[in-house]
């Protein structure tokens, strides 16, 4: 009898676990910060803004209230001084 409670113990969270990964693939969704979000949600992260599509994030443009990262370097060519 012991042996049959610990196994239900035991299987009965991985059922509920397993009932509630099946309703997220039915419903469909993007997970973001441990938050389901629906298809068509939009966000930023790190100034890029996302939509779900598919059950994925997809890169659709820049954040416009967020200011964009400043360039690491300048680019352009160097200007070299001649020696004298």
């Amino acid at each position: 009898m012991l042996k049959r409670i610990r196994s239900f113990l035991i299987a009965a969270p991985l059922l509920f676990t397993a009932d509630a990964g099946i309703a997220l693939d039915d419903e469909g969704g993007c997970v973001h910060n441990r938050s389901v979000y629906p298809e068509g949600s939009e966000l930023c992260r790190s100034g890029t803004l996302v939509r779900c599509e598919e059950s994925a994030w997809s890169d659709i443009g820049f954040c416009k209230d967020e200011p964009r990262h400043q360039p690491k370097s300048g680019g352009g060519d160097a200007v070299v001084q001649p020696e004298q």
